[in-house]
C-alpha cells in the first residue's frame, strides 16, 4: 500500500493534560470497525527523525512495511501513533549512551500521556486488554523498552527496534514475550545495549524473548523487521497472562482476584459503552 494511502487512514488527534501538556496523535479505526466485536491495540513509537508537530511525519515512513501483507492483523486492530516534540524524546537519555537505570530517568511527560492516550481509548473504543501491543524504532526502541519496564502489566507483547532499556528490571520483562531486533553496524544506538536487555532477561530464566542481530545492517533494523510478516503475525497471535510484581502468595493472590475482577468490569463496561453509542446514534438519527 502506497505511503499517502496509509497516512489517509489514520485520524488527527491530539492529546492534551489537565497540565496544558499537548501531544498529537494518528488514529486508526477498522474501516468495518464493529461495536459488538473487541479489537487489539497497536502502540507504535517513531524514530527521532520522525519529531515534529505536523502530526503525519510519525506514520509517513518506517511502519509501511507492515501494511505490504495483504493479510497483516494490523488492518484489523486499532493503532495508536503518537508524535513526539521536536526538542523532546521518549526517553530522556542520549541515544548513543546504551543502556540506564529507571530509578536515575525518571518517565517522561511524553510516555506519561502515551499511557493517557491508550486509557482514553480503552474507554471509548472497544479494546480488547489482553491485547495490547507495542513497538518502537530507534527513539522509540528506547520508549518501547521504557513503557514495559514501568508498565510490565498493561501489554501483551512488544517488539523494540535497535533500542536500550534497564537490565536491572529484567524480572519483570520476563513474563513478556518480546522480539527485539538490532543492526551489528549500527553506530547511532550501540547493539550492546540491546544484547546486554537480552542477556539480563536470559539469565533469569525469560524463555520468552528473541533477539535477532542483523549482521549486515546499520542504524536500519526496522525494514526488515517490519517486512518480515512472521514478527507480525507472532506479534497479535500473543495475549497478556496474569502478571504480578512481587512474588509473595498475598501478592499472587490479590493479582489473581484483581484479573478476575478487572475480566467481570471489563464485560460490564464493553456492554454499557455499547448501550451509549447506540443512545447517542438514535439521538443523532
Amino acid at each position: 500500500m502506497a505511503q499517502k494511502n496509509v497516512t489517509g487512514l489514520f485520524r488527527y488527534e491530539k492529546y492534551t493534560g489537565q497540565d496544558g501538556f499537548e501531544l498529537p496523535y494518528r488514529l486508526y479505526l477498522p474501516a468495518d470497525y464493529d461495536c459488538g466485536v473487541m479489537y487489539p491495540l497497536l502502540v507504535i513509537l517513531h524514530g527521532a527523525g520522525e519529531r515534529g508537530s505536523d502530526n503525519e511525519e510519525q506514520i509517513s515512513c518506517n511502519f509501511n512495511p507492515i501494511w505490504e501483507d495483504p493479510k497483516s492483523p494490523a488492518k484489523k486492530s486499532i493503532i495508536l501513533a503518537p508524535q513526539c516534540a521536536q526538542d523532546r524524546q521518549w526517553v530522556n537519555v542520549p541515544f548513543d549512551n546504551g543502556n540506564y537505570s529507571i530509578n536515575e530517568v525518571p518517565e517522561s511527560r511524553e510516555l506519561e500521556a502515551v499511557m493517557e492516550i491508550i486509557k482514553s481509548i480503552d474507554r471509548e473504543y472497544n479494546v480488547d486488554r489482553g491485547r495490547i501491543y507495542i513497538t518502537g524504532i530507534s527513539m522509540g526502541g528506547y520508549g518501547t523498552w521504557d513503557m514495559i519496564m514501568r508498565h510490565p502489566s498493561v501489554f501483551a507483547a512488544a517488539m523494540p527496534v535497535c533500542g536500550a532499556g534497564d537490565p536491572g528490571e529484567a524480572k519483570q520483562l520476563a513474563a513478556i514475550p518480546i522480539r527485539t531486533f538490532h543492526g551489528a553496524l549500527d553506530t547511532c544506538v550501540p547493539p550492546e545495549g540491546t544484547r546486554e536487555m537480552y542477556r539480563a532477561i536470559k539469565v533469569i530464566g525469560g524463555a520468552k524473548i528473541k533477539y535477532v542481530e542483523y549482521p549486515d545492517t546499520g542504524h536500519d533494523a526496522w525494514t526488515p523487521t517490519y517486512k518480515d510478516p512472521d514478527n507480525i503475525r507472532w506479534f497479535f497471535s500473543k495475549r497478556r497472562e496474569t502478571r504480578v510484581r512481587g512474588s509473595s502468595d498475598k501478592a499472587k493472590k490479590a493479582g489473581i482476584v484483581g484479573v478476575v475482577l478487572g475480566v467481570v468490569g471489563a464485560v460490564v463496561f464493553s456492554v454499557a459503552k455499547n448501550r451509549r453509542r447506540k443512545n447517542k446514534e438514535k439521538k443523532e438519527d
